[in-house]
């Protein structure tokens, strides 16, 4: 399935609107990018310090969550499963920013 960029970052934007609250309250110092990708496989990718490990946190850079455009391409076949697929993969990746790892995601079936 082909996706523009542009059309990707406005799915992205649009689940990231339909947050909880309670979360989209606690998203701080976080910014989030479409990039094409070098992997047919990395959906997406947390990069920072997550929320409950910032001590001391001024002037620091913001941490950026990553959804790689190509890898959604090669796995989505129509507009209903990429949408479905960029909730989970946002979900999964703010898991990380909150300071869940690889194990604890998968136990929450994230």
């Amino acid at each position: 399935m082909e996706i523009e960029k542009r059309e990707l970052e406005e799915i992205v934007y649009q689940k990231l609107q339909k947050l909880p609250e309670f979360f989209k309250d606690r998203l701080r110092n976080i910014e989030f990018f479409v990039e094409d990708g070098t992997s047919d496989r990395l959906l997406g990718l947390y990069h920072g310090i997550p929320y409950g490990k910032r001590t001391n946190y001024n002037l620091v850079m913001p941490d950026k969550i990553i959804i790689y455009r190509k890898a959604f391409q090669k796995i989505c076949k129509n507009k209903k499963e990429l949408e479905d697929k960029i909730e989970e993969v946002l979900l999964h990746e703010i898991g990380h920013y909150f300071g869940f790892n690889e194990e604890q995601l998968r136990k929450l079936k994230y």
